[in-house]
């Protein structure tokens, strides 16, 4: 059974063979790990993706570009005991971009590599990763990458931390060879990763945390998230690994601590108009060779989470920049809501503006792994600030679990770019297939007229 299966995920890979285009590294694999017995300890998964896709020429040509790419994807769960696993996972994919920008190395491709192999431990209060593994700092907007070192998360009573130290190389970097469409389409410059390390110690990253809940009251009654904290799927309806783009905090709409014992209470939050939710301080530094960083990154910064009346969220603070020449303040302020109806649909809404105050002359907002790729094609990042955001999406009841989604983000200073985008997704063969059609509009200073893409995602997994 299990070989048939393989065969057919192979097959369905095949369709996308001839790639122009390297697709996005979104995946299910975590939803679908499953024991090879009943009592085994080692549980596996594979996952298979195409996705054909059109885009029209943004030059005074009636050139298309035919868009297909494809890629596979397998994982093992080895269950050490019940607080303790080691998970692997890797792939394959080639690619070829969409050829509006070509320097000769980075147009065409193909990589066989792991994505992911650590040792995880999930305890009570703490949860611990080591290896290669894709993590986070907090809901700050400074790192979203593929890292081999350590995370530790633990809490600890009204207080949660969350600390990192790690390497990053280009070869397995989130946005690098492997599992990546950074240089999707190939639109401005295909290769983004120029300034990650390619040797071990070159470019670091080390980062504290703390987040306070000031209306934390110790209870029997815990709160916690029983899900796979390590499983690629999250509940971010705007989330990197199944929405529009790479980005886990920028767009989400919920703030659930994981690691919380209690919430604030419907009947508390009602005493108040505006309630403070959460305070979270951050300290990172980012360093290594004088070739890749040759002046040292070090950045502070703090957010307020408001529950906020209707059922909004408000979040809100700064992040100041300290380096060399490039000392510099940015600022982002965020409003959502959640709406579930009465026939279990639900609907979630977001705005949001990330500002920069130049303290240096022209300096220039740099850390290395933020990885936020707003926009589906031109995957702005920290380095683009200012910018806005503005997202809707609806969830359908029943099996299909059927979502339409909106996005629309753009610059507020030259060279400005704006981007649309429209999503409608839905799951069949009792959630093993995953059918997403984006189509998306792109105006830019950076090319000469307004373009169009549209492709539809196809994701088989088991």
């Amino acid at each position: 059974m299990k070989k048939n299966i393989l065969i057919f995920t192979l097959g369905f890979l095949l369709v996308g063979k001839s790639v122009t285009a390297q697709m996005e590294c979104r995946s299910t694999l975590g939803a679908h790990l499953t024991p090879f017995t009943e009592k085994s300890p080692i549980s596996w998964a594979v996952e298979g993706t195409v996705a054909p896709g059109l885009m029209t020429s943004p030059y005074d040509t009636s050139d298309n570009a035919i868009l297909n790419g494809g890629m596979m994807l397998a994982a093992l769960e080895f269950t050490l005991s019940k607080r303790n696993s080691i998970y692997i996972e890797g792939g394959f994919k080639n690619w070829t971009n969409s050829e509006l920008v070509d320097d000769g190395k980075n147009s065409k491709g193909k990589h066989l590599g792991i994505r992911q192999f650590f040792y995880s431990y999930s305890g009570d209060n703490t949860k611990i990763k080591l290896g290669l593994h894709e993590t986070r700092m907090g809901d700050f907007f400074l790192v979203d990458e593929r890292v081999l070192g350590g995370s530790v998360d633990h809490e600890m009573g009204a207080f949660e931390f969350n600390l990192r130290g790690a390497t990053v190389l280009k070869n397995f970097a989130r946005m690098g060879k492997f599992c990546s469409n950074r240089h999707l389409y190939g639109v401005i410059h295909p290769d983004y990763t120029e300034h990650i390390g390619e040797k071990l110690g070159e470019t670091n990253m080390a980062g504290l945390v703390i987040n306070w809940n000031p209306h934390y009251k110790k209870t029997n009654v815990s709160n916690k998230n029983t899900g796979d904290e390590f499983s690629e799927e999250n509940n971010d309806e705007f989330s990197s690994e199944d929405e529009f783009h790479e980005n886990h905090d920028f767009n989400e709409f919920t703030n659930d601590d994981e690691f919380a014992d209690v919430q604030e209470s419907d009947s508390e939050s009602s005493k108040s108009l505006i309630s403070l939710s959460n305070i979270g301080l951050i300290l990172y530094d980012e360093f290594g060779s004088n070739k890749y960083i040759p002046d040292n990154k070090f950045y502070v910064g703090s957010l307020f989470d408001f529950k906020l009346p209707g059922e909004f969220f408000f979040q809100a603070g700064p992040v100041y920049q300290n380096m060399l020449h490039n000392n510099t303040l940015v600022y982002i302020a965020k409003l959502g809501k959640s709406k579930t109806w009465s026939n279990a649909s639900n609907t979630k809404i977001s705005g949001a503006f990330i500002g920069k105050y130049d303290i240096d002359d022209n300096a220039i907002f740099q850390p290395l792994f933020s990885n936020l790729f707003l926009g589906e094609i031109m995957r702005m990042d920290a380095a683009d600030f200012p910018l806005w955001q503005a997202a809707i999406k609806h969830r359908f009841p029943g099996k299909l679990k059927l979502h339409i989604a909106a996005k629309a983000v753009g610059q507020i200073t030259s060279p400005l770019t704006n981007e649309q985008n429209l999503e409608i997704g839905m799951i069949v063969l009792k959630n093993h297939l995953k059918a997403t059609l984006v189509t998306s509009r792109v105006e830019t200073q950076y090319l000469p007229k307004e373009f169009y893409t549209a492709r539809l995602e196809l994701r088989l997994a088991f």
